[in-house]
């Protein structure tokens, strides 16, 4: 999700006095340059004023003191006990470009130290592995890891009580929504971040966003745990999975038909604990984005000069949520002109089609006047409409793909034009040379008869 990562970025670069109440959300290394510090300001996703709970850590690192080919894996849980007679599943990877990918995976039950070890494994970087159990109807799991040469691995995992009712849970999540609009349709990319503050593995259950009317090619992104979002046909996204303590990322993408007003409206509706939510939209410079209950609308223009508009809604309660909202954006190009430049080359690669069907190309062979002129004027017409195209595209009335395939599809044209102009300029000039061997052909047969003196 290289745009995710983009958006945020940007949005968490805006100036200070635009958001001075939030602090900005962590980019990934890399994403953009290091922006400058903002001032202290309170939580954005929690709407906790009390800081999170220390909790133990997960650790997955080279052990030295272990054999080369060795993991070892302790399960402890929230207070640092171990935990006997749990079945820890090791998995297996196995994938290279010539002989492709496959799985395997090893089980083991802990000890009364609540550990396991692992033997005989292959290290290298075609070799992957991964430690997960089942826990309490939750599922955990370390990062996928490779062997050292020199060492085996050793992996610390804790484990946590679970519940499904939201009341039981300390969750709350932050949320991006990115629109783009394209020609035809409406891209839509989706990420959350969801926050346990608490000490209670949170299992959501018939947890759905629901998302504009007629939303179709959902796709979610997949993550290196359980948690994700499932499409509910008709509905929207549903989040399902384990989301232990700490923070869970994940994401997904989905596209709504684009009309031809120029002005839509998305409702979507969120569910309990988001208690910041983000609306970023691609925008022209006719374009206006609102949303109700969102802070007012902020513009920004992204590193390829893609102007951009941003807004959010940012609650400070435990007890409330960001809820439904409907995004309005106006100032949408027309779809229909793009539309009538494919009617117009189509008539135009017709009418050329039509023409050299009937041989109207090759009338006037000899002195190359009507073939010549039919084309120059299929050639006219052409050029007049890349000049229309143009002219459309810098007034922005005509979307960048529509532009690229019109653009195309009138060259191709125009090459064919050419290349049959060319084509038939060979057949004539061959015709030519053939019919004057045969024209001189009697004077010759003449010259030898006299010669011979037969009649």
């Amino acid at each position: 999700m290289r745009l995710i990562v983009w958006v945020i970025a940007l949005v968490c670069a805006l100036p200070a006095a635009a958001y001075a109440q939030a602090a900005p959300a962590p980019v990934p290394a890399g994403a953009a340059p290091a922006q400058p510090a903002q001032p202290a300001a309170a939580n954005p996703h929690a709407a906790n004023p009390h800081a999170a709970p220390q909790r133990p850590q997960d650790r997955s690192a080279p052990a030295a003191d272990l054999p080369p080919g060795s993991v070892e894996a302790t399960i402890h849980d929230a207070s640092g006990a171990p935990q006997a007679g749990l079945e820890v599943r090791l998995g297996i990877l196995f994938e290279t470009v010539a002989e492709g990918q496959s799985r395997d995976s090893k089980t083991a039950r802990t000890d009364a130290e609540g550990r396991v070890r692992f033997d005989g494994l292959k290290f290298g970087s075609s070799h992957s592995y991964r430690v997960t159990l089942k826990y309490a109807d939750a599922q955990y799991g370390s990062m996928p890891f490779n062997l050292r040469e020199d060492s085996g691995q050793r992996v610390l995992l804790h484990v946590y009580p679970s519940s499904s009712e939201f009341s039981k849970v300390a969750v709350r999540m932050q949320g991006f929504l990115y629109i783009a609009p394209r020609d035809d349709l409406f891209q839509f990319e989706v990420l959350y971040r969801v926050f346990n503050l608490g000490d209670v593995t949170w299992l959501p259950r018939n947890v759905v966003i629901t998302l504009p009317k007629d939303f179709k090619a959902f796709r979610a992104e997949e993550g290196m745990t359980d948690a994700k979002f499932e499409v509910v046909e008709g509905r929207g996204a549903k989040l399902s999975g384990t989301f232990p303590p700490g923070q869970t990322q994940l994401s997904f993408r989905f596209q709504a038909p684009k009309g031809s007003d120029d002005t839509m409206a998305f409702d979507v509706d969120l569910p309990k604990g988001v208690a910041e939510m983000r609306v970023i939209a691609e925008a022209n410079p006719t374009m206006t984005l609102q949303v109700d209950g969102f802070e007012s609308t902020q513009s920004d223009v992204a590193q390829n000069g893609t102007r951009v508009l941003v807004t959010r809604k940012l609650v400070q309660r435990k007890d409330e949520d960001v809820g439904g909202f409907t995004a309005v954006i106006t100032g949408l190009p027309q779809p229909g002109l793009g539309r009538w430049f494919a009617v117009a080359i189509a008539f135009v690669l017709a009418g050329i089609g039509l023409a050299s069907a009937r041989g109207l190309f090759d009338k006037g062979s000899d002195t190359g006047g009507g073939a010549d002129e039919d084309r120059e004027h299929a050639r006219t017409l052409i050029l007049d409409q890349l000049v229309a195209l143009e002219r459309s595209r810098q007034a922005e009335a005509i979307g960048p793909r529509a532009y690229q395939r019109a653009h195309q599809e009138l060259l191709d044209a125009l090459a064919r034009l050419s290349s049959n102009g060319s084509a038939e300029r060979k057949k004539k000039t061959k015709k030519r040379s053939a019919k004057r061997p045969a024209e001189a052909s009697p004077t010759r047969a003449s010259g030898l008869s006299r010669s011979s003196g037969k009649p």
